[in-house]
């Protein structure tokens, strides 16, 4: 669990690098990761809300995990230590044909980081990129997919890499006083440096560049270890990210009951080592240090209370065996890497109510609770901490923004998993993380995967809907949409008891979603995790990612596929599926009276073929192509509009939509109201005004109103384009770091002819400085000229 408010994890020194995760599970080269439990991107407006529903909401229990119903050539298939090898040897040979494939250029390599296989030869093959041999950071990887019918590449870069040739800027010791400064902006204590500074490729944000990585060891302020990495420019030494590789959860222990513990006998006594587990071993960290196995004279570990040290012990033993059993059965995966060695569990951290997974020791620690006498040894915490480990291994999210909460979902979804596979009556399975404890002392759980926001705290709540500010939130928190999501695609929405536990789930859209149950639930977000999700993965590219593995197990013409993006658009993310077709693009804002109108109406069917178009009741002036689905032409009459369009599947399906367009009249103000114009980062937008029937030049006081949303609205210059091409200041840049504009500003335009096409400039000048986020973008909502 990454800072569960109570939980932690880190990264293995001798494995391929797996990605940044800034306060989560993280592996990177030579480093460590530590996972708390505490406590992007989809369009900014929501799609349009459809008439009907997919399916009646009928619950479908969900089963013990066992085996999926799926396509059979889907299904993941065991590799033994010595295939592994060979698959990733053979990737490794396959270097040059996969780089000729990019379009790589000479200084880019790439590194096998691990490999997955299908019952129908399908193999998967996760490379990491490095540049000149440095090893690029914060995205760049990609999968490759051969399979019976050809080669697939997945590329989180879209673009052949490079890195601008830049000497370092930075001297290593301003790096590294300028990391302890993001430590102490943290609030980290006993912090220092640990080892040199790291030359890096930083591919997180905006154009990849040549960056200088510190680690800052320190305590957070929860007792929490933290291993902080800040990345700084080479060049100008400003901050580019900052991110921790402890991820750290939080739950209770010690109420499993009578438990079965394989150990391993040493001469007179027992050891807490499961050979038949790649060696899972349980050590004591009382006093610090590696600390000291545990051993036993008579195999019998515990007396079930905090009075005996041992009982934690046994929580942990009995967690980790208990989770490698189920991602072996249930997937065939051999440990956590995949590679058949097991994990060291430590217990027993004085006063420190959190439990954390560190990489780079491939360790778990475990915190005796603020009273040291409720260990966080829950088993859905203990699976949550090693699928921390698991996502490293595969998908390598980053502990920050949309992707971080992702990670931090995946925990809690395989620790939910985990749950209902040992159905242990002790700890009787639920949809809900850390029952058992009390760490806030409300005796409630920390989350709730039907109702995510039922958790709120002085501490934030957790999202039930995705938002255009969730990538702005503590991970923890934004993982309440794909929970959500989870519990709905498992048990379906509204009211029900399951295990004696009451449950009502709602939806964003007010419709209801069918569940397919929790064993395929699990197994769409097992392999979309492991096969499609990369290290900058957002909640639109799960949706994708859990659609995918849905039609690999399914099929697309399936219940369980349309379910799965019913599931998505129930937490606002993407559309939903009605009658078998899906609106993926219908924009119902305002037009006007003279300017040109081009929007684009679209719509996908899970039945085989394309979708056509038809309306009535558009706006005078207005058509529609029913092939292309672009409505274009020049509105010409005001007013109110009820106006339906018509989407066809090739089954002959219909679903229609209907809504009141209004069209303005152009008089003294002229507008555009786009579908929406995007910019990237360093980009310029230009959309165009038409302006007709004024007579002479424009005022000395042309107002322009500009509505525009951007991560640091400040930087965004946004100048008039007159029909001559004469480019007048709107607005200029100013240390502003609000997100949204909505403004007018009054602009001397004398001199300039009137009629004529205008077009509003707006550039991104976001600098690379501290204390500024890097850019991600942003659109142009609207504008208009008033004269």
């Amino acid at each position: 669990m990454s800072r569960f408010q109570n939980a932690a994890r880190v990264s293995r020194a001798d494995r391929p690098a797996s990605r940044l995760r800034p306060v989560g599970p993280l592996a990177v080269t030579l480093a460590v990761t530590l996972g708390a439990l505490v406590l992007t991107t989809p369009p900014a407006t929501a799609a349009p809300t459809p008439e009907g529903t997919a399916r009646d909401a009928a619950h479908i229990p969900a089963p013990p995990l066992v085996t999926a119903h799926t396509r059979g050539g889907a299904e993941a298939v065991p590799l033994g230590s010595a295939e592994r090898r060979s698959l990733l040897s053979r990737a490794a040979d396959d270097r040059a044909s996969v780089r000729k494939a990019l379009h790589a250029g000479r200084h880019e390599n790439l590194v096998a980081k691990d490999v997955m296989k299908d019952a129908d030869g399908t193999v998967h093959t996760r490379y990491a990129r490095t540049y000149q041999g440095l090893p690029v950071e914060g995205g760049g990887e990609l999968i490759v997919h051969d399979g019976p019918h050809g080669r697939r590449i997945d590329d989180s870069l879209h673009t052949p890499l490079s890195v601008p040739a830049v000497k370092d800027g930075v001297t290593a010791a301003r790096a590294r006083t300028g990391a302890l400064a993001e430590a102490r902006e943290q609030h980290l204590t006993h912090t220092a440096v640990d080892g040199s500074t790291r030359r890096v490729v930083w591919a997180g944000s905006g154009t990849p560049r040549l960056a200088l990585d510190n680690v800052i060891d320190g305590v957070r302020e929860d007792g929490t270890p933290s291993r902080l990495h800040v990345v700084l420019d080479a060049a100008t030494g400003s901050r580019l990210a900052a991110y921790d590789e402890v991820t750290a959860g939080i739950g209770n222990s010690q109420y499993s009951g009578t438990v079965q513990l394989d150990t391993q006998r040493a001469g007179d006594t027992y050891q807490l080592v499961d050979t038949q587990r790649g060696g899972n071993s349980v050590r004591d960290v009382t006093n610090g240090g590696l600390g000291v196995l545990f051993t036993d004279a008579d195999d019998v570990w515990g007396d079930g209370t905090a009075d005996d040290r041992a009982t934690a012990a046994v929580d942990a033993a009995y967690g980790s065996r208990t989770t490698w059993n189920f991602y072996h059965d249930v997937f065939g995966r051999n440990g956590i890497a995949d590679d058949g060695v097991g994990a060291v569990s430590n217990v027993h951290v004085a006063g420190l109510a959190n439990a954390y997974w560190l990489d780079s020791c491939f360790c778990m620690t475990y915190g005796d609770g603020l009273d040291n006498r409720h260990p966080l040894t829950e088993l859905d915490i203990a699976a949550h901490e090693m699928t921390h480990g698991v996502t490293a291994a595969t998908a390598g999210l980053l502990e920050t923004g949309e992707s971080g909460a992702l990670n931090e979902a995946s925990s809690d979804i395989m620790g939910t998993a985990v749950e209902f596979y040992a159905n242990n009556p002790k700890d009787v399975p639920d949809f809900t993380i850390g029952e058992l404890a009390d760490v806030r002392g409300t005796g409630k759980p920390l989350r709730y995967m039907d109702q995510p926001s039922k958790d709120a705290s002085e501490k934030g709540t957790s999202q039930d809907y995705w938002t255009p500010g969730t990538h702005l939130l503590d991970p923890h928190f934004g993982a309440g949409v794909a929970n959500h999501f989870f519990y709905l695609i498992s048990e379906g929405s509204g009211h029900k008891t399951l295990n004696g536990v009451h449950y009502d789930s709602p939806t964003h859209d007010g419709l209801p979603v069918s569940g397919i149950g929790l064993r395929n639930a699990t197994s769409v977000w097992y392999r979309a995790l492991t096969h499609y999700m990369t290290s900058t993965t957002d909640y639109a590219g799960a949706r994708t990612a859990t659609l995918q593995a849905a039609a690999d197990l399914f099929g697309t013409t399936s219940d369980a596929y349309e379910s799965v993006a019913n599931a998505w658009a129930a937490v606002n993310v993407g559309p939903r599926y009605v009658k078998h077709i899906a609106i993926t693009s219908l924009n119902t804002r305002d037009a006007a009276v003279g300017q040109p109108v081009a929007r684009t109406v679209s719509a996908v069917s899970t039945r085989p073929g394309a979708v056509t178009y038809a309306a009535t009741g558009l706006p005078t002036g207005l058509s529609l192509d029913s092939v292309s689905g672009l409505i274009s032409g020049t509105p010409t009459t005001a007013g109110t509009f009820r106006t339906t369009v018509v989407f066809t599947d090739s089954a002959a399906e219909k679903r229609r939509y209907t809504f009141d367009w209004t069209v303005v009249a152009s008089g003294g103000d002229f507008f555009v109201d786009p579908d929406r114009h995007d910019y990237a980062a360093w980009q310029s937008v230009e959309t165009p005004l038409t302006v007709t029937g004024r007579t002479g030049d424009a005022p000395a006081d042309l107002k322009v109103s500009v509505d525009l949303v951007h991560t640091f609205i400040g930087a965004q210059v946004v100048q008039l384009v007159a029909p001559d091409g004469t480019v007048l200041l709107v607005k200029d840049f100013k240390w502003d770091t609000g997100t949204e504009l909505h403004d007018t500003f009054p602009v001397d335009a004398t001199g300039l002819p009137a009629n004529g096409i205008w077009k509003l400039r707006v550039t991104d000048y976001t600098p690379a400085a501290p204390g500024i986020p890097p850019s991600e973008g942003g659109y142009l909502d609207r504008w208009s000229l008033s004269f």
